[in-house]
């Protein structure tokens, strides 16, 4: 076995804690060995972790823990964990910025709007953990998906405020992630279900959503201008920062569109981006 100093033990510890190989199952890390709950229970010691990361720059670490303890893992088990409805109550679909330098490791992400990715994040107490491929293909991207917007529905506003029919909506770092599920979050915030002409949303920040369910041309421009400057600001000003445009959803379109006027100044008499929703409010008056 590999003799570690108290620090290197400790950080070994750590990294075996937050493993990904673990996601699912109910863990607990002593000073020399591991103890599985959930699924099945399964004890094994520490030792072989500590002799795969000999010698290795600490840097490298977190690939040969995860790597050691799949390892286990499959010769204990005889393959991959099954999936559990435990696992399955933590997964959200969750919005993220695209982002140019993102790894192949996440190449399951959809774009759902330009610059606005479609990612599964697993919920922990003291964290939230995005899911690579490999955990995808584990258990089924379609599966995770389902759930993921499933759970996103049990995530209530906790704040709501509206002036002239545009509605913002503060709460957790899932929030702004509804506006995948939102034709539920307008009948929620305001019993309304139908909504033949699309509503506008933004997404500033991960806590934030904005949006105005489409009526008439007057509101409908109002209610882009006020949300332009709102999205704009909040996400300015956010820590977790996601997108300064406003978007139009429209029942039945893959992505949102995105409809940010394209100047600064007052909306009224601007060009749009987005030739399905100029027309939609032209008809509107």
């Amino acid at each position: 076995m590999y003799n570690l100093t108290t620090a290197q033990h400790d950080r070994l510890r750590n990294l075996v804690r937050r493993s990904p190989v673990f996601i699912g199952m109910r863990v607990s890390v002593h000073e020399d060995r591991v103890e599985v709950g959930e699924p099945e229970d399964l004890v094994f010691g520490l030792a072989p972790v500590e002799d795969a990361v000999a010698g290795a720059p600490v840097d490298q670490w977190p690939g040969l823990v995860d790597d050691c303890l799949k390892r286990i893992l499959d010769a204990l088990t005889g393959g991959t964990p099954a999936l559990t409805d435990q696992l399955l109550d933590r997964v959200y679909a969750k919005l993220r910025p695209a982002d140019p330098n993102l790894t192949d490791g996440w190449t399951y992400a959809r774009e759902v709007a330009p610059g606005l990715l479609i990612m599964l994040a697993l919920d922990f107490p003291d964290r939230i953990a995005i899911l690579n491929d490999e955990q995808v293909r584990q258990h089924g991207y379609e599966r995770l998906f389902d759930a993921g917007l499933e759970n996103l529905c049990g995530q209530l506003p906790e704040e709501c405020a509206t002036h002239e029919g545009v509605f913002v909506i503060a709460g957790s770092e899932y929030t702004a992630s509804t506006a995948l599920v939102l034709p539920w979050v307008v009948q929620a915030v305001t019993g309304e279900t139908d909504l033949p002409h699309g509503v506008l949303v933004a997404v500033p920040n991960d806590e934030m959503l904005v949006f105005h369910v489409l009526r008439d041309g007057a509101g409908g421009r109002y209610a882009l201008d006020e949300m332009a400057r709102v999205a704009t600001e909040y996400y300015a000003g956010s820590a977790r920062p996601l997108s300064p445009e406003v978007y139009w959803w429209a029942d039945g379109a893959a992505v949102l569109e995105t409809v940010t006027p394209r100047t600064d100044d007052a909306v009224i008499g601007q060009d749009f981006l987005g030739d399905g929703f100029a027309k939609v409010l032209a008809e509107l008056g």
